[in-house]
């Protein structure tokens, strides 16, 4: 008499076997390996992601991949402290990858300046996903980093990042330049004991 199947174990995904930067709810932010750079070359290709970024211009696969070897070459240095760079947004549930989010030295105005941002693919949009990993980043660079400030970058059309910008605090801060554009500005300021818990229940 044939025996019945035992059904197969699920084996995780590469995603899910990687530590954490950071973990929400629903989220894990995760540092970039080279199993993410499919799902990033589909990122820069897509218009919609980057209709919002830079000057709108799409990347094809050489740039991304050209790109990612040269982030990847800067993080790897021992000197380069691990939150200073995107990672990747992915969900506890099941493991997609849904975009890319960190916190990252930059210039605004030939100033040293902390930026916070966040890129989701369009299928994550609407479902406040970005909120939620802004928050947790902002926290972080608040409590554990010990900031004082954090830098958004954004095109003034853009209604639905500013709307992210605004819940996790932003203020409007004119326009800037920024890598040789003119860009619209929002600065977080730290709040003594805030966190996401905290503006949650006020």
């Amino acid at each position: 008499m044939p025996q019945p199947r035992r059904p197969r174990p699920e084996v995780p995904s590469s995603t899910e076997l990687r530590t954490p930067f950071l973990e929400t709810a629903r989220l894990r932010l995760l540092d970039r390996t080279p199993d993410d750079l499919e799902f990033l070359i589909s990122l820069y290709a897509d218009p919609q992601v980057m209709r919002w970024i830079g000057d709108g211009s799409i990347y094809g696969r050489r740039e991304v991949e050209a790109r990612y070897e040269r982030i990847d070459a800067m993080q790897r240095d021992p000197a380069h402290p691990r939150w200073d760079g995107f990672k990747i947004v992915t969900r506890r549930a099941d493991g997609e990858r849904i975009g890319q989010a960190g916190l990252l030295r930059c210039e605004v105005d030939d100033l040293p300046q902390v930026e916070i941002g966040w890129w989701l693919a369009p299928s994550a949009w609407g479902r406040g996903y970005a909120t939620e990993a802004a928050l947790a980043l902002r926290d972080y660079a608040f409590a554990t980093l010990q900031l004082r400030r954090l830098t958004v970058i954004l095109h003034a059309e853009n209604r639905a990042s500013i709307a992210v910008a605004r819940r996790i605090g932003a203020v409007p801060a004119g326009t800037a330049s920024y890598r040789g554009q003119r860009v619209t500005r929002y600065f977080v300021h730290a709040e003594p004991g805030a966190t996401a818990r905290d503006r949650a229940a006020s």
